[in-house]
């Protein structure tokens, strides 16, 4: 009788051991299979993509050069539209001889570049305005559209203090669009505009930002 109460003590003892020891290492496997993974997503997920995000960072040659044109016209059409508006409707003399540099310059940039489309082949996109886009450059001409809008119905220092601010953000997408073009483009036509574009707008950028500080916008 003792024996058989020792051996049935025996088995549970045993059996009680083996549920500890089980129970023990699935609760530990879950952490020590997942926390090298939790620390993986954190290192991978953020440093995978650039600040800009810019497509013309990873495009080259005349990939480049066609995707830059298409865009470029689209947003140089963009500024010219919101400068025929500002010199007629600003409050500020600044303004509108800035309104009027913006056609001049970038009007003549805009001929460069549809000239170059013919010559070397590439799509050619719909010109008329920011209306017209589509195809190549067809985003960014919705992205034009998106900041005529928020000038439309204003006047006198409130239309001024939404266009400068809208026109930096202009003139900052296409400086970034062009620091790409040194060691993306294939022409030495494209790589020349956009030095004269990062030049040229990084200029204007800071005179509007200064008119702002001066107009207490």
């Amino acid at each position: 009788m003792k024996n058989k109460i020792f051996i049935a003590i025996i088995l549970v003892l045993a059996i009680v051991s083996v549920a500890i020891w089980y129970f023990a290492v699935f609760s530990i496997e879950p952490e020590t299979i997942q926390t090298p993974s939790n620390s993986n997503s954190n290192v991978t997920d953020e440093p995978v993509k650039p600040a800009s995000d810019s497509k013309f960072a990873t495009l080259k040659g005349a990939a480049f050069d066609e995707a830059f044109i298409a865009d470029m016209l689209a947003h140089h059409e963009g500024a010219m539209n919101m400068a025929e508006q500002a010199q007629a409707t600003t409050a500020h003399n600044e303004i509108r001889t800035l309104a009027g540099n913006i056609l001049q310059s970038q009007g003549a940039e805009v001929m460069k570049m549809r000239t170059w489309q013919q010559d070397w082949g590439y799509e050619i996109t719909m010109s008329g305005g920011h209306n017209s886009h589509s195809g190549a450059g067809m985003d960014m001409g919705g992205d034009m559209v998106e900041m005529q809008k928020k000038l439309q119905d204003l006047t006198g220092e409130a239309y001024d203090e939404e266009f400068l601010k809208q026109m930096i953000l202009h003139h900052e997408q296409a400086v970034e669009m062009s620091r790409f073009a040194a060691t993306n483009a294939q022409h030495q036509e494209i790589k020349d505009l956009a030095k004269t574009i990062i030049s040229a707008q990084t200029t204007e950028i800071k005179q509007m930002k200064q008119w702002q500080k001066e107009w207490g916008y």
